[in-house]
């Protein structure tokens, strides 16, 4: 009987769907945020009931068996409950987690509520699902499993990794025990090594780092502290107290110094927090000087990791595995040979992880298809929509090219045209793969301006992202690495900085997205079309998105960005449009 595997990652935030069938293939995997388009999706179902009932339809025979499997245990769950009946969410001075908002300065109330949604909704995972399947479908053939946290990143990174064995490590905000959690990988097989106990965080310490610089951390701020961070130099004095916070023992992060000791330490940082209406250039050297404080405690973490010689091949999961900037230093700075970083390190990808862990403990005795090469997982956009704008929407310019549309967009790129650029399904994780992007011609210093006042509407201290045909990786990069996933920042080579300015940040890097045919043929082909044209194996690529708003979901949202912003052409699928 066929079996399906619904993994649903359900944290405060970033919740997600993955459904994977009884030989291990990945049906569908994508963020709730962009189905509901509300960025990162805070406290929101991982399957809300119109949706899923939608994918279901779609991918599953209904009258299956199913397994929902849960991306935090049964242990945290009882937890959790037993702290809310306990009355502790009702009262500030009794928040469970004092150590969140000494270190952070959240307020306690917000501690409070993050908790209870946090208990929300994992409790309410898999309602929705069950009462479709169950009311709708008359089917009652579904199990629940719960697994750790930090297993079920460990799953999405290993089992997508190109590895036999490797050490995996996952470092994120907060586990059901810690923030740190060691594992060995070997013959689809992972293993506990080691797992960090208490409230030290490295997570933790890049919140208050994005607090001090007076960005959100619910909404992308970590990833504005890290761009801004190359703008700045290393202040001795933050340095110091970052690093009194901190220390790394063997495998493990503890505090440096006693409680009250470090709390007068994070009171100083507090007191250098940017004021509200200043440039967040103000908060350069705090970005800095945070950013090196992160990367030696993860080299150092990571060095003492391999001296337990389990492996030359890394495995990295978790939400301080996004960021790039260390992540392009690594292998420079460890003795690490190899490194695997997944497609969605951080919770969304969760649900993949879950949904693995239930069918390869099924069926592990068979040779299950538990490798993803490619992140285009998600929606797809619709083909009725797509015909019912071709002939009822009297836009002028809209050409069907189903045999050159590559050729086409690239020469539109080339002529310094902004182009959004919608194709086969949806990337699974944060970043946009070739498939749901805004494109730009990187030759042109201006065109990185034109994009941030007249699209994007964000800071010009943040960078963007270079696509590069992977056989032209060495020519554009010191040490190149390949990186599918845009998951890690690597050194442009000095000759080559004034031929692509627009996709070069101001330390002379970039965050690289490698492209082969193999992986993603379109898109490929475009790249391809436009070094034809200009002699640039590599185009500007980021999120289609404006910000504040997760990437787009429907031909509804491409049209809605495209008609609002300054994007000069649309191309949906084999369609391209011209304002």
């Amino acid at each position: 009987m066929e079996k399906y595997y619904i993994g649903l990652a359900c944290s405060l935030h970033d919740p997600a769907i993955a459904i994977v069938n009884s030989s291990g293939g990945v049906l569908f995997a994508e963020a709730a945020e962009r189905h509901l388009q509300s960025k990162r999706g805070i406290g929101c179902p991982p399957d809300d009931i119109a949706f899923v009932s939608r994918l279901i339809e779609h991918h599953c025979d209904p009258e299956a068996a199913f397994e929902i499997a849960i991306t935090w245990s049964k242990g945290y769950l009882s937890y959790l409950k037993t702290l809310s009946m306990m009355g502790w969410f009702n009262h500030p001075k009794k928040a469970f987690e004092p150590v969140v908002h000494r270190i952070t300065k959240m307020a306690p109330h917000d501690v409070l509520w993050m908790s209870k949604l946090q208990l929300s909704t994992i409790n309410q995972a898999g309602s929705s699902l069950e009462v479709y399947l169950r009311s709708t479908i008359g089917n009652n053939k579904i199990k629940y499993a719960y697994y750790s946290h930090h297993l079920t990143h460990a799953a999405t990174a290993c089992y997508t990794s190109p590895f036999q064995q490797g050490v995996c490590l996952i470092v994120d905000g907060r586990g059901e025990h810690g923030s740190i959690t060691l594992y060995r990988y070997r013959n689809s097989k992972i293993e506990l090594i080691q797992r960090q106990k208490g409230t030290p965080s490295l997570g933790f310490l890049y919140i208050l780092i994005t607090e001090i610089c007076r960005f959100d951390p619910l909404n992308g701020g970590e990833g504005k502290a890290m761009g801004l961070a190359s703008y700045g130099s290393l202040d001795s004095t933050i340095y110091t107290l970052l690093k009194s916070i901190f220390k790394v023992e063997g495998c493990n992060l503890r505090y440096a110094t006693s409680f009250n000791k470090m709390q007068r330490c994070i009171a100083k940082l507090y007191a250098m927090k940017r004021e509200t209406n200043s440039s967040p250039l103000e908060s350069a050297n705090i970005a800095y000087t945070g950013q090196l404080v992160f990367s030696e405690l993860m080299t150092e973490l990571l060095n003492n990791i391999y001296e337990l010689n389990i492996s030359d091949n890394l495995i990295l999961g978790g939400g301080c595995a996004l960021n790039s900037a260390f992540n392009g230093k690594i292998l420079d700075n460890t003795k690490f040979k190899r490194m695997h970083i997944p497609c969605a390190p951080g919770d969304d990808g969760n649900a993949l992880g879950a949904a693995w862990l239930s069918c390869y403990r099924d069926y592990q005795d068979n040779t299950l298809d538990l490798r993803i090469h490619r992140p285009y997982l998600g929606s797809s956009i619709s083909e009725v929509s797509l015909g019912n704008l071709h002939r009822q929407s009297k836009i002028k310019r809209i050409r069907h090219l189903p045999k050159n549309v590559e050729k086409a967009a690239a020469t539109e790129l080339a002529h310094g045209k902004l182009v959004g650029w919608v194709q086969g399904r949806a990337e699974f994780g944060p970043r946009a793969l070739g498939n749901r992007s805004i494109l730009a011609d990187p030759r042109s210093a201006k065109i990185k301006d034109k994009i941030d006042r007249l699209v994007k509407l964000r800071e010009p201290f943040r960078p963007y992202a270079p696509s590069i045909l992977h056989q032209h990786g060495d020519e554009y990069f010191e040490k190149y690495q390949e990186s599918p996933y845009m998951e890690r920042t690597l050194k442009f080579k000095r000759e080559v900085v004034d031929r692509i300015p627009a996709v070069v940040h101001c330390d002379g890097t970039g965050r690289l997205h490698t492209v082969k045919r193999e992986w993603n043929n379109r898109f490929y082909n475009l790249i391809y079309a436009f070094y034809e044209l200009t002699g640039i194996p590599l185009i500007l690529n980021t999120s289609f998105n404006v910000m504040g708003k997760p990437i787009i979901h429907s031909i509804e949202d491409a049209i809605g960005v495209f008609f609002t912003s300054g994007l000069d052409v649309l191309v949906l699928e084999d369609y391209l449009i011209e304002k």
